[in-house]
C-alpha cells in the first residue's frame, strides 16, 4: 500500500504540463488529468468512481462540462459500470445544499443568520452562538468540523422556508435548477420502510421518480487493507442539513454551473454567494480568527487561487467531492472558475486525506487538479 502510495506521488510531483496555446492544447490538460484517473482510483482501491470537470460560463453565457471521467462498476458483482448518471449518496456534500438554502432564506425572507441558534434547536450544546458559526463549523469562534452540530441547522432551514427540509431541499434546489437535477433524491431512506412517513410530503410521480432512482445507487463497499472489496450496507439514515442526498455527477455539474451562471441568479443572489464563498471571520478575544471555511463551503487559498470546495464520506460505503478553482478577475480577463465533482461506492476520495480539518490539498486527486490548472 505504501508502495503504491510512492508512485502515486512520484507521479504527481513529476508531473509536468506544457504551455498551453491552440484548442489541441488546451485540451491536453483534461487528457492528463484522465491518464491519472485510472491509476489513482486503482491504488486506492476504489471499485467506482465518476467525475466531471465543468468550466464556468464566460461573461453572458453558461457554463458546461468540459470532461468527464467514469472508471469501474457502480456494481462489482454485476458489472454495472459507473457513469456521471449514476447515483451515489454523497453525505455531508449536503452541507453545501444547506448553505445554499440559508442563503435563499436571507435573499427572499430577509433571514439574518447572526441570530442564535437556539432560536431553532434549543437544546444546542454550545450557548450563544450564531446561525453563521454553526454554517462556518466554528461553534466557538474556532473551527471545529462536526457534522452532528451542522445538523442543528435542519429546523433552521424548515423555519425560514416554512417547508420540511426535505421539500426545502427539492423545490428550491433540485427543482430550481436548470436543467432540474432529476436523478436526486432527497433522502436514501424514501425507498425503505423507515421513509415512508417522508414520502406524503411528495406527490405520486415525484415518489415514483425518486424510488426508481434509488434502485439503481451504487452498490457500496468496503475496502481492506490489501484493497480488497467488500460488499457494505449503507446506514438507515434519512435527510438532514449535513447529510443524506444522494445525486449524481451529471447533476452536481447543473449545480455548480447554476451558482456559476451570473446571467441568472438562481437560486440566490451573486451578492449572498460571494459571502458563502469568502473566509468566515469570528472575532475571539479581541482578536479576528479568519476560518478555513464560508458559509456551508470550505474555502481554501492555493497559488494565489481560490478553492471552495466540500466533501462526504459515509464510512465504509461512499465517498465525494468537489473542488472549485476561483481565479480572481485580472485588468485583461474576468474572473475564472473551474469545478472537480468527484463520487466514489468506497471511502477513497476521503478517508485518510484529514479533509475534515481543511486540508484538501492532501488528496492525490486535487493535487493534480491543482498541478495542470493552476
Amino acid at each position: 500500500m505504501k508502495f503504491r502510495l510512492f508512485c502515486v506521488a512520484l507521479a504527481i510531483g513529476t508531473l509536468v504540463v506544457p504551455g498551453r496555446g491552440g484548442s489541441a492544447q488546451e485540451q491536453f490538460p483534461y487528457q492528463i488529468f484522465e491518464r491519472y484517473l485510472a491509476p489513482l482510483a486503482q491504488n486506492v482501491g476504489m471499485p467506482g468512481l465518476s467525475a466531471v470537470i465543468v468550466q464556468g460560463g464566460a461573461a453572458g453565457s453558461r457554463g458546461r462540462i468540459v470532461w468527464k471521467g467514469e472508471y469501474g462498476y457502480a456494481d462489482l458483482e454485476r458489472k454495472i459500470p459507473a457513469t456521471i448518471d449514476t447515483p451515489y449518496a454523497v453525505g455531508g456534500i449536503t452541507q453545501a445544499m444547506t448553505g445554499v438554502l440559508i442563503g435563499v432564506c436571507a435573499d427572499r425572507f430577509g433571514f439574518a443568520i447572526d441570530q442564535d441558534i437556539r432560536n431553532f434547536a434549543p437544546s444546542f450544546p454550545v450557548r450563544e452562538t450564531s446561525v453563521r458559526q454553526v454554517l462556518a463549523h466554528a461553534t466557538d469562534g474556532r473551527f471545529h468540523y462536526d457534522p452532528t452540530l451542522y445538523s442543528s441547522l435542519t429546523p433552521v432551514v424548515e423555519s425560514c422556508t416554512k417547508q420540511s427540509y426535505r421539500q426545502a431541499t427539492a423545490v428550491e434546489i433540485l427543482e430550481r435548477v436548470t436543467p432540474p437535477m432529476r436523478r436526486s433524491v432527497p433522502g436514501l431512506d424514501l425507498a425503505r420502510p423507515e421513509g415512508a412517513a417522508a414520502l406524503a410530503q411528495f406527490d405520486a410521480d415525484t415518489v415514483a421518480r425518486y424510488q426508481s432512482v434509488l434502485r439503481e445507487v451504487a452498490v457500496p463497499y468496503r475496502i481492506d487493507a490489501k484493497l480488497r472489496a467488500s460488499r457494505s450496507e449503507y446506514p438507515s439514515y434519512g435527510l438532514d442539513a449535513a447529510g443524506g442526498l444522494v445525486t449524481t455527477a451529471y447533476d452536481l455539474a447543473q449545480f455548480a454551473i447554476a451558482l456559476d451562471d451570473r446571467t441568472v441568479p438562481v437560486p440566490l443572489s451573486f451578492s449572498t454567494l460571494d459571502k458563502m464563498w469568502s473566509n468566515a471571520i469570528f472575532r475571539v478575544s479581541g482578536v479576528d480568527i479568519a476560518m478555513p471555511t464560508g458559509l456551508g463551503w470550505f474555502v481554501t487559498n492555493e497559488s494565489g487561487q481560490r478553492l471552495v470546495w466540500t466533501f462526504g464520506h459515509i464510512q465504509d460505503a461512499s465517498s465525494a467531492l468537489i473542488v472549485k478553482i476561483v481565479s480572481p478577475a485580472t485588468q485583461s480577463s474576468p474572473e475564472k472558475r473551474l469545478t472537480l465533482i468527484m463520487l466514489a461506492n468506497s471511502g477513497g476520495l476521503a478517508k485518510g486525506y484529514d479533509l475534515e480539518n481543511a486540508n484538501v490539498t492532501s488528496s492525490p486527486f486535487v493535487k493534480v487538479f491543482l498541478r495542470l490548472f493552476i
